[in-house]
């Protein structure tokens, strides 16, 4: 399960899509009854999960969202974008799911969970045989190896998916049988059954109509992993140049899946339509009530809350904490509800490591200490923010909670930035420092998305190192070009979160140096052997009590080395319209399952 890069509140926002993704048990805690979150004036609920309410459920009608912003992409393997993933898994279905209930693993397009060898080194599946795409075509055994070609492909822009499957060696037809598919993996990782039962299945003879992929043999994927030179290998090349292409993830003809929905259009910066399969081969078991899932973008915030108002829109999530607390007192006068949700996210300021500004480890704990995050969650998220000094969730029996609360403690950050060599040698109240044999002032740029909620807190950041004699600005982008910049690690610092999964944690997308290379995850440049060894090691660990030790070994390195500043958690917030009944808010990410609200007929407002 990828862990996702989100634009929303960037945590309780985004185990990424990299990996802390929190755990079966903890997720279930974090909704205990009468759990409240305080605020300046008064105290907000968390939401209760209501039970299932579909007695006389009925189909039709819309759910319009509002986004703030396009998907990157719509084809699973080569998107990493949580705004993308809250899309596409109405039109994809992997071979298990997690129960949002119970947090088990489900089958899907499976029969029953996998048959594990003893040895853990490989894992057999048995297909439904009565899936099909929403074409109509039967899916097999042929479109899941087709699929975990497309990921192993060194050249796809699957490289936050990919290192999931490093040691799954191959896949095979068992028997030639093609609703029976075995796994098979060079080396145990206690999170395979995990990675290969999630992984979202795209149809064979729509990506791949020449059988392009049937040339290419497991052996082939691992020498131009290790080679990276697609001048060796120009037809995989030539493939991933096709899947990565922005037809094969907007274009209908190209984003098909078995799942409930199916894209319609995507009309570029207003709206992405999905339109109920009436093919869906499962809909006895998960009807799909709502007609259509209209995903409409709408990036000023002020806007969009005038949208919700005027029932133009019917589900958003409130960006500003102030919109959900003060400008949205009365929901029930526009037919509205709110909703506050707990979820596995976090929020945190990247630092880029590999900028000669922030590679020194004393100068990431100067800002550290510089940052008054608790009075920021008092002014900018109303006391809605819980404290984190780790990557894996707060909740998670894996979190080190023996990390101690990093203090807003100014006089020591400026004690640490001069034994780090920052000084104002020319008094003009910017530190400076001669590096590689040049005056260096300490001016460095925040990059940001257009989220206003960022943007307060940067600007609060840029105020607050000012103490320290650094100056910072801010520079704003669109979501797509932001996710850009991020991946190819251009920028300095940027205030950023993690959406993460409710799977046992493997920190190994974000963390491993190996993953700092390309458009991986470890996007800040984060380079650590002995955080290297631990998570190479939690990854070959089959017993949960020895992993969490590990874990918690591996978050003392992170902290010590402080390679990001870590800030809050928090829960997120929700504006939807009243007519829909079923309406249930899970703690996990992308709460509500939309399939499953209906509205009675007398009061749906979309007849055609």
């Amino acid at each position: 399960m990828k862990i996702y890069f989100t634009e929303r509140i960037p945590a309780v926002l985004f185990n990424l899509i990299l990996f802390a993704i929190i755990t079966i048990s903890f997720i279930s805690c974090g909704r205990k009854k009468n759990e409240t979150v305080t605020e300046n004036a008064a105290e907000l609920k968390i939401t209760e999960l209501i039970p299932a309410d579909t007695s006389g459920a009925e189909y039709g009608d819309w759910i319009i969202k509002q986004e703030m912003s396009d998907a990157e992409k719509l084809n699973p393997t080569v998107t990493n974008d949580a705004t993308a993933q809250g899309i596409y898994i109405y039109i994809f279905e992997s071979l298990l799911d997690i129960d949002r209930v119970t947090y088990e693993l489900r089958p899907t397009l499976a029969k029953s969970l996998p048959e594990i060898s003893e040895d853990h080194l490989s894992y057999t599946f048995e297909l439904n045989e009565n899936i099909t795409f929403s074409d109509g075509t039967p899916l097999t055994g042929e479109d899941v190896i087709f699929t975990l070609k497309t990921v192993k492909n060194p050249f796809t822009d699957a490289q936050a998916t990919r290192n999931y499957f490093e040691d799954v060696k191959s896949a095979e037809l068992v028997d030639g049988n093609k609703y029976k598919v075995r796994f098979n993996m060079s080396k145990p990782y206690f999170r395979a059954i995990y990675a290969i039962g999630e992984l979202d299945i795209t149809p064979k003879h729509i990506l791949d109509v020449s059988g392009m992929n049937d040339k290419f043999t497991w052996s082939d994927f691992e020498s131009a992993q290790k080679t990276f030179d697609s001048k060796k290998f120009p037809e995989m090349q030539k493939y991933a140049d096709f899947l990565n292409s922005e037809i094969v993830s907007r274009d209908p003809k190209y984003v098909v899946g078995s799942g409930p929905y199916l894209l319609e259009k995507w009309i570029t910066g207003q709206s992405i339509t999905l339109n109920r399969n009436n093919n869906y081969w499962n809909k006895k078991l998960l009807p799909n009530y709502p007609q259509k899932l209209i995903f409409k973008t709408i990036k000023d915030q002020n806007a969009a809350l005038v949208a919700a108002k005027n029932k133009e829109t019917d589900y958003m999530e409130v960006i500003q904490p102030i919109d959900f607390v003060e400008n949205i007192k009365n929901p029930e006068q526009f037919s509205l509800k709110k909703a506050l949700v707990t979820e596995p996210t976090y929020n945190y300021i990247a630092w880029n490591n590999l900028s000669p500004i922030f590679s020194d480890k004393k100068v990431r704990w100067a800002l550290a200490y510089a940052i008054d995050r608790k009075a920021i969650i008092d002014k900018i998220v109303y006391g809605m923010g819980t404290l984190t000094q780790s990557h894996i969730f707060t909740k998670s029996r894996y979190y080190n909670s023996d990390l101690p609360e990093i203090p807003y403690d100014i006089e020591k950050a400026k004690q640490l930035l001069a034994e780090a060599g920052w000084k104002d040698t020319d008094g003009d109240g910017i530190l400076d420092k001669v590096i590689d044999g040049k005056k260096t002032d300490f001016r460095f740029t925040f990059t940001n998305n257009t989220n206003p909620k960022r943007k307060k807190v940067i600007l609060i950041l840029i105020e607050q190192l000012k103490q320290l004699g650094i100056e910072a600005g801010i520079q704003e982008y669109e979501w797509s070009v932001f996710l850009e910049k991020i991946k190819k690690h251009d920028f300095d610092a940027s205030f950023s979160g993690w959406q993460l999964s409710a799977t046992p944690d493997d920190p190994f997308q974000i963390w491993h140096s190996s993953q700092a290379t390309g458009e991986g995850s470890n996007h800040f440049s984060y380079n650590n052997p002995e955080s290297d060894k631990l998570l190479e090691a939690n990854r070959m660990e089959f017993d949960e009590n020895k992993r969490a030790e590990i874990l918690r070994q591996w978050q003392k390195i992170i902290y010590d080395d402080q390679p990001v500043t870590f800030l809050w958690s928090e829960p997120s917030r929700y504006l939807y319209n009243n007519r829909y009944r079923n309406t249930r808010w899970y703690a996990y990410p992308d709460s509500p399952l939309l399939y499953e609200w209906w509205v009675p007929s007398s009061k749906q407002l979309y007849k055609n």
